[in-house]
């Protein structure tokens, strides 16, 4: 059985002010079941050549031989249409990267708003799925703030990072029983809300992350105790592999 983590950072956060090295990533690692992991920056400072460097040291990262790491680009959204988008395609055509990622807490972006809209479009365009951070953040946060580009584009699969992290998690759930191309990323949900999510939408609508990769033994019991054994291998590994194409 596979275990992919489709959630984790690398480098100098300046919103949350956290800070993870490529040591930090391979130690945390070790000893865990962990198959490979979706590797996205750390927030950096809102400038173009911070989002490109940072961009870079995660495809650098990616070919380290000790695990199978893939990138995820996390592009701020307030950047010109052209910037956004040339640095997508960049990171998509160029460096292998595997999705894109809108975080509207620290992007400081509404999803439906036009940046926003022209962040999911690029991401249509490219093929690769969006993951949209929810949860933590009012009003942006909130899952339901993604109905309408999962409704625009309907071929992009997005996926609900924390799942709406239990204050909006029947949201998060709601959004993946209208929209078939929304996937939930329950990280730091709570067992309670994790069983509800799996009563709802089933395994093969789950995604197993752990944010930060000292949180992987953590998510990993939590599954363990509440999913069946038979479901386990969806959302410990086959899920990710069919969003994000690995």
């Amino acid at each position: 059985m596979k275990v992919i983590d489709v959630h984790a950072h690398l480098g100098d956060d300046c919103v949350f002010d956290h800070h993870i090295t490529e040591e930090d990533l391979l130690n945390g690692y070790r000893n865990t079941p962990v198959d490979g992991a979706i590797v996205q920056p750390s927030l950096p400072r809102f400038s173009l050549k911070a989002n490109q460097e940072i961009h870079d040291r995660i495809a650098a990262f990616c070919q380290c031989k000790n695990i199978k790491f893939w990138g995820m680009a996390s592009i701020y959204p307030h950047f010109t249409e052209e910037e956004y988008r040339r640095e997508a395609y960049r990171c998509v055509k160029e460096l292998g990267f595997v999705g894109l990622k809108l975080t509207p807490i620290g992007h400081a972006v509404n999803p439906e708003s036009k940046d926003g809209m022209f962040a999911f479009s690029v991401a249509d365009e490219l093929g690769v799925p969006m993951m949209v951070h929810t949860g933590s953040g009012i009003p942006f946060s909130d899952p339901l703030k993604v109905l309408k580009a999962a409704k625009a584009f309907p071929n992009l699969k997005i996926v609900l990072a924390h799942a709406g992290m239990g204050m909006f998690t029947h949201q998060a759930i709601y959004m993946a029983k209208i929209c078939p191309n929304v996937y939930l990323e329950p990280s730091w949900v709570g067992i309670f809300d994790t069983r509800e999510i799996y009563r709802e939408i089933g395994a093969k609508k789950m995604i197993f992350s752990s944010d930060h990769v000292n949180n992987v033994p953590v998510e990993l019991k939590k599954y363990e105790s509440i999913i069946p054994a038979g479901d386990l291998g969806w959302v410990l590994g086959k899920t990710a592999q069919e969003v994000f194409s690995i």
